[in-house]
């Protein structure tokens, strides 16, 4: 249980845009989304998808594939946390791939992508992560 002083999230608050150029990967995360309580969601297949959606709608968090078509998702990434996608500056950005090489992971944390999850991933490895995005510590006390 949660204490009263507990920083909390509304998840049905929250929108997030699930960027990832396999349909199957997609509804995957969207559906371990749902099953955390997060059930506004956005799907891009590729960059120029996520951009559209990111400069025309409030996004809360990404959730994005590192192997894409055209650009990768650190190029991506990269965009958004130079600001130049909308006011994107500080959005939570949490990669989420097959792509385990050292130099992509070390890449990620440097550009400010908040947290990697490999996949497949399970609703509570997620939760833990979107929570960690944004700030938030899950208190077993």
């Amino acid at each position: 249980m949660n204490e009263s002083g507990n920083k909390q999230i509304n998840w049905d608050a929250i929108t997030c845009l699930i960027v990832d150029d396999d349909k199957f990967s997609r509804t995957f995360v969207k559906t371990a989304l749902y099953q955390v309580g997060v059930k506004n969601t956005k799907e891009a297949s590729n960059t120029a998808e996520a951009i559209e959606i990111l400069r025309n709608y409030k996004i809360n968090v990404v959730l994005m594939d590192q192997q894409l078509p055209e650009q990768s998702g650190l190029e991506l990434a990269r965009k958004i946390k130079a600001g130049e996608v909308g006011d994107s500056k500080d959005l939570p950005v949490i990669m989420v791939t097959i792509d385990t090489k050292e130099n992509t992971v070390m890449e990620a944390k440097a550009i400010g992508i908040h947290e990697y999850l490999v996949k497949p991933i399970s609703p509570l490895a997620l939760k833990k992560r979107l929570c960690t995005a944004f700030g938030i510590k899950e208190n077993k006390s």
